[in-house]
């Protein structure tokens, strides 16, 4: 065994980790070591060549206040002079100021936290929650959905080819349409469709056993991942009719959505609707330290001083992660982050599509907030999309990760390498007018890559 203090650190001996010890997340494990990142501050990142990059995907929807915030890493740096953590079985000041300041800030009467450590974690907890309290199994999820990646987590995420190597479980699922309007799975046209696709769920829950079965359907506010799919606006407020009509409880899954992302503090506030399970990460800390939560409103929280929640973590409620969140939350407010989303994703929208005006490999342009996709096409006239659903999990080269290659030499990063056919831009809520210039034009030239495969 080597000395472990002095284990050797030269650039050959960190790109041979990396290769050799290294689980790399939803790929063919590479035969060489990615960038390396050396450090980052705002909107931007270093990597170790030296060269200064643009973050156009708040490195995957997370950093969303930018990177290194003074104000954050001294609020951790304080906390960590006297308590990083403690067993879940006490209190502590951070844990307890947290789950008071959620109670604050989400919608209507949501008020009963679990504290975890991501966002995987906190729709976890969300689904035995909802088990627990309806004594019902069955959950509805919608296609094109990614909820994460634990096991059932990864069960509800339908439509998601990275799970189908998961062994299904944790719940009964029942897989429903998005409200998908440019790939409407029904052939309809909106507003003539009638929202089908909540006439739909309503149909499935009656025939899966209505509110002697169902307890719940999760869903994407406006999905992340898998499109950028952003709902008509009758959408939420007849889903949740639907849904007090069976009894089933609606969970939001606000992990990507949460937090200033779409202009509103979440999304489901854009349609004044109440979910009864809202699930956070992401923005929550910024990832600063990791952090999930799981709220729940208060007749739900109430039903569990009557009966044993069964639920649990070492680390629920970790007070160095509760910190983090303590500082990150207050920058939103003072720093008017939420209405700057709304105002410079409405620039940036406006942006996007001028790209699809220049562009045949661009279908669709849709978003809400600094929350944007470009749905990517074969045909416009056909919307064949421009990759087949599989195509994330199979070997080799596609016009989306070639569109990724050539943003990284461009110096840019977007979601690019994500399910679908979808490019997503998501930058930092600090972002500026200039500095969404600067990711359009960029973006405007990898996109070149992707009209080659556009059918003449």
């Amino acid at each position: 065994m080597i000395d472990l203090k002095s284990m050797p650190h030269s650039k050959d001996d960190l790109d041979r980790y990396e290769v050799e010890n290294i689980f790399h997340s939803w790929c063919f494990q590479p035969s060489q070591s990615p960038l390396r990142v050396t450090s980052a501050k705002g909107i931007r990142f270093t990597t170790e060549d030296g060269r200064e990059r643009l973050d156009f995907s708040s490195c995957f929807v997370s950093h969303s206040i930018g990177h290194q915030e003074e104000r954050v890493v001294a609020a951790i740096c304080e906390q960590a002079k006297t308590l990083t953590s403690f067993a879940p079985t006490f209190s502590t000041t951070p844990r307890a100021l947290l789950a008071r300041m959620l109670a604050e800030i989400t919608p209507g009467d949501l008020s009963r936290s679990f504290i975890s450590l991501g966002g995987t974690e906190a729709n976890e907890a969300a689904i035995k929650i909802c088990h627990q309290f309806t004594g019902r199994r069955k959950i509805l999820a919608r296609y094109r959905s990614y909820h994460g990646g634990t096991a059932t987590s990864m069960t509800l995420s339908a439509g998601d080819a990275r799970g189908w190597a998961q062994v299904l479980g944790g719940t009964d699922f029942i897989t429903v349409p998005q409200p998908y309007c440019y790939r409407c799975m029904f052939g309809q046209t909106y507003p003539q469709c009638e929202l089908r696709c909540v006439t739909y769920i309503d149909e499935v829950i009656e025939l899966e056993g209505g509110d002697e079965k169902v307890a719940g359907i999760i869903f994407e506010p406006v999905t992340g991942a898998n499109g950028i799919i952003v709902p008509p606006p009758e959408y939420f407020p007849e889903l949740r009719k639907v849904c007090d009509k069976w009894g089933v409880l609606m969970i939001a899954d606000e992990v990507m959505s949460g937090f200033g992302r779409t202009g509103k503090w979440f999304a489901l506030d854009h349609w004044n609707v109440v979910p009864d399970i809202l699930t956070m990460a992401k923005g929550l800390s910024c990832g600063y330290v990791p952090l999930g939560v799981t709220i729940v409103r208060k007749h739900i929280g109430d039903h569990f001083k009557e009966h044993f929640f069964a639920h649990g973590a070492t680390y629920a409620g970790h007070a160095l992660a509760c910190a983090a969140a303590l500082a990150v939350i207050p920058i939103y407010q003072e720093d008017n982050l939420i209405e700057k989303s709304a105002k410079m994703g409405a620039y940036l929208l406006e942006k996007a599509l001028e790209l699809k005006e220049k562009h045949p490999c661009v279908g669709d342009v849709r978003g809400l907030g600094l929350f944007v996709g470009l749905d990517l096409v074969k045909n416009r006239k056909t919307r064949e999309p421009i990759i087949p659903v599989a195509a994330r999990i199979r070997p080799g080269m596609n016009p989306k990760l070639e569109v990724a290659k050539k943003l990284a030499e461009l110096g840019m990063m977007a979601i690019v390498a994500n399910p679908g056919n979808v490019i997503a831009m998501a930058p930092p809520l600090i972002i500026k007018k200039d500095e969404i210039d600067e990711g359009i034009a960029i973006m405007d030239k990898a996109l070149t890559v992707a009209d080659a495969y556009v059918d003449n």
